[in-house]
């Protein structure tokens, strides 16, 4: 803000209101990624935070709302900054593997939220699925057109469509199931992480003969 600047105090509520509920959503998807979403109930997540019940329905309007809003600003987020990556300047290749180092850095700093979004899809209803789907369509498109660049097979009437759909899919089996064993410890960093999936990609399991 600059000098003089005044923050009316209906802007200082709004924005004590979101850094509220922003520290509900993360207390609640440590709870759900750790129980599930059917053992978790609303006062668990109003408890950690020492926040009433009816607190906690003053930010949301019911448990299926709070796994709504995780999986939706998680989503959200990821898309807008992949729409960033996929829009740099470079190669196919190069697009392609900021894709996967830009996924691999978000589920590093969000792995309950990331673990929250493959396991509760189906636990969303109606409107709320419905919304969290067309943002998962979008990334999964973003990521197709990417590959698709990449083997020379965008256009999805094509015969090579099945193909750069089954490569998407590969990806994301990858991608989704990383929560489950990487740790930057061992494993290193998410660059390097990406730069094995992406030689996986571009030339197979066997060792490449210019290997050293």
């Amino acid at each position: 803000m600059g000098a003089g600047t005044l923050i009316r105090p209906r802007q200082r509520s709004r924005v004590a209101t979101r850094q509220k509920a922003d520290q509900l959503l993360e207390a609640a998807a440590a709870i759900i990624a750790e129980k599930g979403f059917e053992a978790t109930a609303i006062r668990d997540v109003g408890r950690r935070l020492e926040v009433s019940l009816g607190g906690m329905y003053y930010y949301f309007a019911s448990k299926d709302d709070l796994l709504f809003q995780i999986q939706f600003r998680t989503f959200g987020a990821l898309l807008a900054e992949q729409e960033r990556a996929a829009n740099l300047p470079g190669s196919a290749e190069d697009r392609l593997r900021g894709l996967l180092v830009g996924h691999l850095a978000f589920f590093a700093e969000h792995p309950n939220e990331m673990k929250i979004c493959t396991f509760e899809l189906e636990s969303l209803k109606g409107d709320f699925y419905d919304r969290v789907l067309t943002i998962r369509r979008k990334y999964y498109r973003l990521m197709e057109d990417a590959i698709g660049e990449l083997t020379g097979s965008r256009d999805r009437r094509t015969k090579d469509a099945d193909r750069t759909r089954h490569v998407t899919l590969f990806v994301f089996g990858m991608l989704n199931w990383a929560f489950m064993w990487y740790k930057s410890g061992k494993d290193g960093p998410v660059e390097a992480v990406a730069a094995e999936m992406m030689d996986l990609l571009l030339h197979g399991a066997r060792k490449r003969r210019d290997a050293r």
